[in-house]
């Protein structure tokens, strides 16, 4: 499940295929959106809050209009087994929200033009991956069965570095500034400004609001003989 940037509406994915946009305010369903073949993984609403993402079993990644529910081109394909996770590029980077980033159980990552829909790069593990974050600084994390964090440029598809420590699995990520990047240029009422500029300047306000009060950190989780491993790393993105 994934939740507007707005705040006004929810996306979720069923093992019946499908994707479900609700009405937040009316608990209503909005939208039933098909086309996927086999259960929906995950999906991930881009920040400007006009387009949703989703990924299945059936190997592909479908961009959606929000506001209408129909299919916005064909699938993205590439990846070879289903989809674990996505993440948009956030606004503070790229205002227009044009590259989506898509996990797989076949070891990689991939780098899409949303709009052109064509794969930009593909980065490899050596296990499934298991999670991304894309942060507002422009840096692309991942997460995998390797037991490995991979931090990589997207502009050129090249690992920075490579965060190791877990002995398992490393299953999520979460970093400090999630919430102000997801929320984009809205506030706490879910409105935006009515200048682009103005929605532009607000994106980057709130996430340099967050690197000055708390520095950058991410979190990191794996799961090792039934215990949880927490590790708190330090860094700027």
């Amino acid at each position: 499940m994934h939740f507007s940037s707005d705040g006004k509406h929810l996306a979720s994915g069923s093992g019946d295929s499908t994707v479900r946009l609700w009405d937040v305010g009316t608990e209503l369903p909005k939208a039933t959106l098909k086309g996927h073949s086999n259960w929906v993984m995950c999906v991930a609403w881009a920040p400007n809050g006009k387009v949703l993402a989703s990924g299945s079993m059936d190997n592909e990644i479908r961009i959606w209009d929000a506001v209408t529910g129909k299919a916005k081109g064909k699938p993205l394909r590439g990846h070879k087994k289903w989809i674990t996770a996505l993440a948009w590029e956030p606004m503070t980077t790229n205002y227009a929200c044009t590259r989506l980033a898509s996990a797989s159980k076949d070891n990689t990552v991939r780098i899409w033009d949303a709009v052109k829909q064509h794969c930009l790069f593909t980065l490899s593990h050596s296990n499934a991956v298991k999670a991304l974050k894309w942060g507002g600084a422009g840096m692309l994390y991942s997460a995998s069965q390797d037991r490995t964090i991979k931090v990589w440029d997207p502009n050129t598809g090249k690992v920075i570095r490579t965060l190791e420590g877990h002995g398992h699995w490393v299953n999520t990520l979460a970093l400090n500034t999630d919430y102000a990047l997801r929320i984009g240029p809205y506030d706490h009422t879910g409105q935006a400004p009515e200048k682009e500029e103005d929605a532009k300047q607000r994106c980057k306000d709130a996430y340099a609001k967050v690197l000055k009060d708390c520095g950058g950190k991410y979190v990191s989780v794996s799961v090792l003989c039934s215990f949880v491993l927490i590790i708190l790393c330090f860094a700027v993105y």
